[in-house]
């Protein structure tokens, strides 16, 4: 069972390769964690022209990590202390934080812990934009996707979707309307 709502794979006259690309892609997909966001996904290969094309709709954007969201954050007599939960988001944490208070400010008396001098929460700063790290591994994936060769590529990316080709050949305005058509009546079948 496809952990995608809808998951489509077409390649006229290649029904081996479809079936192989198929799941390849899933494979990609779910090595990097992507599939859980994209709801609907459809791919035409077409080997005659050549080219390779990808469109997929999204499930929703997702909303930026907080510092509340990863730690826990408790007001104390000199400022705050920040018990680190998720320490994947470390990093970008003590970035965000030497930028709001200052080197001087922020200290780390454990490898979990941090401290700020401040009499401001740090609860509600960004630590990461989850949103911008999805598209640009969604782009990664799909560059990895695309047949070897196929070294001309556009990428749209819009709030609630994604339309990447791939071709050997210059990717041309009537190319693009071409891809859209077969994508549509993918959808609509």
């Amino acid at each position: 069972m496809d952990p995608l709502e809808v998951y489509r794979v077409e390649a006229p006259g290649e029904e081996f390769g479809a079936a192989k690309y198929r799941e390849i892609i899933l494979d990609i997909l779910q090595d990097l964690g992507l599939v859980r966001s994209i709801g609907r996904l459809y791919v035409y290969i077409d080997m005659e022209r050549p080219y390779f094309a990808v469109y997929g709709l999204l499930r929703g954007s997702l909303p930026p990590l907080r510092v509340g969201d990863v730690a826990d954050v408790v007001r104390t007599q000199e400022g705050y202390q920040i018990k680190v939960n998720e320490e994947e988001h470390l990093a970008d944490m003590l970035r965000v934080l030497w930028e709001k208070y200052g080197r001087d400010r922020v200290e780390q008396p454990d490898r979990d812990l941090l401290t700020i001098a401040s009499d401001v929460s740090p609860a509600d700063l960004i630590v990461t934009d989850v949103d911008a790290e999805f598209r640009r591994d969604l782009t990664d994936a799909l560059i990895r996707i695309a047949p070897e060769g196929f070294r001309n590529r556009r990428n749209e990316m819009t709030e609630d979707s994604f339309l990447f080709i791939a071709s050997e050949e210059t990717i041309t305005p009537e190319l693009i309307e071409e891809v859209r058509e077969k994508i549509r009546g993918m959808e609509n079948a």
